[in-house]
């Protein structure tokens, strides 16, 4: 895994352990593309983060500052491994959360506002288990989103798109077993 684009494009992504779904190199370079005019000053939140490929794309494409949220300990470990790898020589904002996401958005009395967060949960095997329409709840309900700030959230290619009250779907994209849904508030 490389980061594909900005300052760090090129660099390898140094850790990955095995449990860990990454978003792909090229489903990464099509979102960032479309995210290309608002990404650079933004404030990005990365939920379900993994090892940060997205968050480390938005950083390496001149977002502003950006959050990792992962629940997992060992995982948690490998992306702050990255973060420092890849963003410690800046002075723009990172910081890497261990926190379930759901309690994450809901626990903050006064949330940050982020201008665009990225989602890529595990994969739910029916559309039913999708996590998007509990997740943009919170994520309304906690102002935790800019006004005309864009949700990225990555699911499996064979599930339908989720319709979300209240956001206008922007882009539903299949790249391999990938979907990506993105929305404006």
């Amino acid at each position: 895994m490389r980061i594909t684009g900005g300052i760090l494009s090129g660099r390898r992504i140094p850790e990955a352990p095995k449990r860990v779904r990454p978003t792909q190199d090229r489903v990464r370079e099509a979102v960032f593309s479309s995210l290309a005019p608002i990404i650079a000053g933004a404030r990005v939140l990365d939920l379900f983060a993994g090892v940060g490929t997205l968050g480390l794309e938005a950083w390496s494409r001149g977002a502003a500052s950006v959050c990792w949220v992962e629940r997992d300990a060992a995982v948690c470990r490998a992306l702050q491994s990255n973060v420092k790898a890849l963003c410690d020589d800046s002075d723009r904002p990172v910081r890497v959360v261990r926190a379930d996401a759901f309690r994450f958005l809901a626990a903050s009395p006064e949330p940050e506002t982020y201008d665009v967060i990225l989602v890529d949960p595990p994969y739910a095997s029916r559309v039913e288990e999708s996590p998007l329409p509990r997740l943009s709840e919170i994520i309304c309900d906690k102002a935790a989103i800019a006004p005309e700030g864009i949700l990225v959230f990555e699911q499996s290619a064979q599930l339908d798109s989720v319709e979300v009250s209240g956001w206008t779907l922007l882009k539903d994209r299949r790249y391999g077993e990938a979907r990506i849904l993105m929305y404006r508030r």
